[in-house]
């Protein structure tokens, strides 16, 4: 299999039915051919939470985009993260009365053919095999119910359905993000795993997926082949005539194999 691989995307957000867009994304390679792309959604229940989101896209953008390459991923990670909490920490001190702001984050780096994704939060990364014809999501939700289930995989005494009986109105509450004063952080996920040519990346926060199929996003390619650029706003449109009723941010990317396509 060919590593030397291409990347079409497309990147679009729309504010949807709320009166401020807390959503914040990018993406964007370096001299390497390395690739990243970020999609951060502002938390809902927390005012001026798109001055996290926006923080932490500008962090990784500034840095990544000073880099001519990506040499340790990880670390490259875990110091934006770094920088990217203590700036929203101390603009919630100095300027917001100590109010806690936070953001998901869902970040993946691509490599030539290895795609390393990083998680805080609900916002997902999904993962379309061009072999298999079949569509994966990679990441997993940190909202109540998963955290509920994995306590209930350790131990066994622990009742899931009382427990989800007991926190219904709170089964989809995140329990780690980004956020002002909190170490939550520290505890993100890491997902690596293949790509190749004709597979696609699909990056979206909950007022994408919430209200559309992952066929849609196959049947959106198919019939936007000429006009790729365009796809994840009439995904985003799809969406909105769905219903969704938060902020709307997607990213879709097509692997393309270099060997074969002069596209750049």
């Amino acid at each position: 299999m060919s590593t030397n691989l291409l990347i079409n995307y497309s990147i679009a957000t729309h504010k949807g039915t709320r009166e401020i867009n807390e959503d914040a994304s990018w993406v964007g390679s370096n001299k390497n051919k390395q690739w990243l792309i970020i999609v951060c959604d502002g938390i809902g229940s927390q005012d001026d939470s798109q001055i996290a989101s926006l923080i932490t896209v500008e962090v990784f953008k500034e840095r990544f985009s000073k880099r001519t390459k990506i040499f340790n991923i990880d670390r490259f990670f875990k110091k934006c993260l770094k920088i990217a909490h203590r700036k929203i920490t101390r603009i919630s001190n100095k300027q917001l009365n100590n109010k806690k702001i936070g953001t998901t984050l869902v970040l993946s780096f691509i490599n030539g053919n290895k795609v390393t994704t990083f998680n805080l939060g609900d916002s997902r990364l999904y993962h379309y095999s061009f072999d298999t014809n079949t569509w994966t999501m990679i990441t997993r939700d940190h909202n109540l119910y998963n955290y509920f289930s994995d306590l209930a995989e350790k131990d066994k005494t622990v009742n899931i359905n009382e427990l989800c009986v007991r926190h219904r109105s709170q089964l989809f509450a995140l329990t780690k993000c980004l956020e002002s004063g909190s170490d939550v952080h520290h505890e993100y996920d890491k997902f690596v795993f293949k790509i190749a040519s004709g597979d696609v990346l699909f990056q979206a926060t909950d007022g994408v997926y919430y209200f559309l199929k992952l066929a849609d996003v196959s049947n959106a390619i198919e019939k936007n082949s000429n006009n790729f650029e365009g796809i994840a706003k009439n995904l985003i449109q799809l969406a909105l005539a769905n219903k969704s009723n938060d902020n709307l941010t997607c990213v879709v990317v097509e692997a393309i194999d270099g060997n074969s396509n002069k596209q750049n």
